[in-house]
């Protein structure tokens, strides 16, 4: 059995970042359904995943279905915690990457303190189980920020770790044993 996937289950992304890896990662080898079941580890990730949510719970539980029993983790940047998809995807995981972006909108902000509060109430039961960490780009780790988003208000034992992310030019390396592969989410 393999290591660890890195998935991109699509390239689309709302947030057309300076830097974004997708722009200089080159080709990335697709894979099929069946080959996502020979990793000890697969990582969700884009563009944007969550942009194709209901598409993500379905495939995890098909993963699953089909004896997949690896962890499953997510990058992203933008969960709705309103929504049932995404919140499903954050149940059905076995942590998540949050990655929120220079230059917060007040619906960035907005989200990532409905996040953190979904993550205090309905995930932290799990603690020990799940690995949730929350990345703030350096541009914009402020004490107002991490107001905002509400840690001071809840404690951040929630998260496995909450620190600045610093963005590299053309620098995207990935873990040690991970592959980079591309699945077509959209058109499965």
């Amino acid at each position: 059995m393999k290591k660890a996937a890195r998935v991109i289950v699509t390239y689309d992304c709302p947030r057309h970042c300076e830097n974004c890896c997708n722009e200089h990662i080159g080709n990335v080898p697709e894979v099929k359904f069946e080959n996502l079941l020979k990793y000890e580890e697969l990582v969700i990730t884009g563009g944007e995943p969550m942009l194709l949510a209901p598409r993500v719970v379905e495939m995890i539980h098909r993963l699953r279905a089909n004896g997949y029993t690896g962890k499953i983790w997510l990058y992203t940047s933008c969960i709705k915690t309103a929504r049932w998809a995404d919140r499903e995807v954050l149940k059905e995981v076995d942590g998540i990457t949050y990655t929120l972006h220079h230059r917060p909108s007040q619906n960035d902000l907005r989200d990532v303190r409905k996040l953190n509060k979904f993550i205090l109430e309905k995930i932290y039961q799990w603690k020990g189980k799940r690995s949730d960490r929350l990345l703030i780009d350096s541009r914009c780790y402020t004490e107002e920020v991490l107001s905002i988003i509400g840690l001071y208000e809840t404690g951040d034992e929630h998260w496995e770790s909450i620190k600045p992310l610093k963005w590299r030019n053309d620098e995207c390396p990935l873990a040690e044993g991970e592959e980079l592969v591309f699945y077509d989410l959209e058109n499965e």
